[in-house]
């Protein structure tokens, strides 16, 4: 018997549904043909994953998708749902998957939406469930997905939307969209519009990131909040939050920002995108400022922009009246975001008015400027790093992915059987092969993109990153070896059964 072929029966059913995880619907239902150990495994598959691009005929899609949701063992309850879909895939359909995956108890969904017209309609009337823990719906389109009402998901602990529209038809107060989500904890708004003003007030969220939004006024009532995330938002932001500890905010526009006490903060990174552009000698500008940094009374770690300082000390009349608010302040640190490169840029001018609002009143506080160019550098490690983690997890699936393509029967053959489905397999085969190409080319990317940052990392940490990063470049051409041998090996396989 083929040893190769026993360690394939071998495997358990866990195992078996993990590697699955890893790869799409329609080509986890073609391992059925690995061995008769796998012929029916993908039935009790709790992850489901479809995509349009990978079926050659979209409208043939729904069909497709209906195929596989009745061929599935019933009994097995549904952990993940993945939907990409584009506009062909009416939202009929998507209910008629939603529907199969909440009577299975599904725990988290996924959906990406990519649509070319207008905005279009997301009826959240799709989601009533009483199972459904985890929750992504992001919009791929010139305009956004709307959402008019609110949902039941009584379970729903994490929510992500992406390119969503708020849209009140009646133009007045929008109510808690979210007020049927009494579980909802983390939440993120990412290139989100808001038409009207919006409210969220919820017990137990702890954790808020709003990213690129636009709203006339956003009013948070969360009393366990504890993490707050702003970066680059329009609009006036009202929040009442006692036992928020982390704040960042990150913004290019003039941010209008009202707070119902923050007693409990203790950590705040405050950016502010300065522009040549942009006049801040203006008294409007640095108050406004000004007035958010009053609000961190109580703050232990402030990390500020550089780009604030520079604010603070264009505007030195503004703040040389005023004590310093920061009395519990232990730890200031001053990073610049602005990363060109431009002597001029380098230097920081800090009159001792400024010195004296910032630290004035915690002459004992730490102090850490970072130049621009040390700032690069250590965002430049970070992001090797981060790179390095993604290529690290792209291998070990496409190992996985390649163990199960390569992978023979009981017989070490494919029986004649199941020549019938091989032949169905012929016409992707050659977008295997191209998927393949496609697949080398994004590892050799994201090696070219490590080699790039490391010209510019500290010392200290360059060293450990390139004993890493050999680490990873062996394993990546062992990897492309077996990616061109297993394909170069489909042409033949399939040759001799057809």
């Amino acid at each position: 018997m083929n040893a190769e072929a026993d360690r394939l029966s071998s495997l358990s059913d866990d195992v078996i549904n993990k590697i699955l995880s890893y790869i799409d619907t329609k080509h986890a239902i073609q391992t059925s043909i690995l061995s008769s150990r796998w012929k029916n495994t993908w039935k009790s598959n709790p992850h489901l994953n479809f995509s349009c691009e990978d079926f050659t005929s979209l409208s043939k899609f729904p069909d497709d998708v209906t195929r596989v949701l009745s061929s599935r063992n019933n009994e097995i309850e549904l952990s993940c749902v993945k939907l990409s879909l584009y506009d062909e895939a009416s939202l009929a359909f998507v209910k008629k998957i939603m529907n199969y995956a909440f009577s299975h108890n599904v725990q988290k969904i996924s959906i990406i939406y990519y649509y070319g017209g207008d905005d279009i309609e997301f009826p959240l009337s799709l989601f009533i469930s009483r199972s459904l823990k985890d929750l992504t719906l992001i919009g791929r389109g010139w305009k956004h997905m709307t959402i008019t009402s609110c949902w039941d998901l009584q379970a729903l602990t994490s929510l992500h939307l992406c390119n969503v529209m708020f849209m009140n038809k009646n133009h007045d107060e929008f109510g808690d969209l979210f007020a049927k989500c009494p579980n909802l904890k983390n939440l993120t708004l990412n290139n989100c519009e808001i038409d009207g003003d919006f409210t969220i007030s919820h017990s137990k969220l702890s954790n808020l990131t709003l990213k690129n939004g636009y709203w006339y006024v956003f009013n948070v009532v969360a009393p366990h909040l504890k993490d707050l995330t702003i970066v680059n938002c329009k609009g006036k932001l009202m929040i009442s939050t006692p036992e928020l500890s982390s704040l960042m905010v990150e913004t290019e526009y003039s941010f209008s920002f009202l707070a119902d006490g923050l007693s409990s903060l203790e950590k705040v990174d405050f950016y502010i995108w300065r522009y040549e552009f942009m006049s801040w000698t203006t008294d409007s500008n640095a108050s406004e400022i000004i007035d958010v940094l009053q609000m961190f009374h109580n703050v232990k770690y402030l990390t500020l922009g550089l780009e604030v300082v520079e604010i603070l000390a264009s505007n030195v009349d503004l703040v040389s009246h005023l004590p310093s608010p920061f009395a519990k302040l232990t730890s200031l640190k001053i990073c610049p975001i602005d990363l060109r490169e431009d002597e001029e840029l380098e230097k920081l001018n800090m009159p001792t008015e400024v010195k004296n609002y910032l630290l004035g009143a915690s002459p004992s506080a730490t102090v850490t400027i970072f130049s621009r160019k040390e700032m690069k550098a250590i965002r430049n490690a970070a992001t090797a790093q981060t790179i390095m983690a993604e290529l690290q997890m792209l291998l070990a699936q496409e190992k996985e992915e390649i163990n199960c393509e390569t992978a023979h029967t009981d017989e070490g053959k494919l029986v004649k059987e199941e020549n019938a489905q091989i032949r169905n397999c012929w016409n992707d085969l050659f977008a295997q092969i191209e998927k393949g190409g496609n697949k080398i080319n994004r590892i050799f990317s994201m090696l070219d993109q490590i080699e790039d940052l490391l010209k510019n990392v500290p010392a200290s940490k360059k060293d450990m990153i390139q004993a890493r990063l050999s680490s990873l470049r062996a394993e990546s051409n062992f990897v492309i070896k077996l990616i061109t041998t297993s394909k170069a090996a489909l042409v033949p396989d399939f040759v001799k059964l057809l």
